[in-house]
């Protein structure tokens, strides 16, 4: 369900982008960008009287980019567009970003960069 909700929130707002969206790994032919994501984790959350009410899914995804992108202002202001428009589309979905996103650069030392958000989905059961 969770993976689910993920994948066709991130077809549709990123459609026309060009932006190829993967569930745990990137597959297929190389792409300017990409997105990756993976369900790190589905707790119980109890409340006061330690019965779980809650469930609470975290996501991990990570943004690709061509590290060539971020050498012109249009690139930086196009890369940071697609970050703004996942961060409000996964928002619109339910999706809280409790922590912010990281710009991790190159940290795989492949050529591209990496902007991560670590999501929470929160549902009662």
């Amino acid at each position: 369900m969770i993976k689910n909700l993920v994948q066709t929130t991130l077809d549709s707002a990123l459609s026309g982008k060009d932006i190829l969206v993967h569930d745990q790994t990137k597959s297929g032919d190389d792409a300017s960008q990409y997105v990756v994501y993976s369900q790190s984790g589905d707790s119980e959350e109890s409340f006061a009287d330690d019965v779980p009410v809650m469930k609470k899914a975290s996501i991990s995804l990570k943004y690709y980019y061509r590290g060539s992108l971020v050498n012109t202002y249009a690139g930086r202001q196009a890369v940071r567009a697609n970050e703004e428009l996942i961060e409000a589309s996964m928002s619109a979905a339910g999706f809280d970003l409790p922590f912010g996103k990281l710009d991790a650069g190159d940290v795989d030392d492949i050529g591209y960069f990496v902007t991560v958000f670590e999501f929470e989905y929160m549902r009662v059961i």
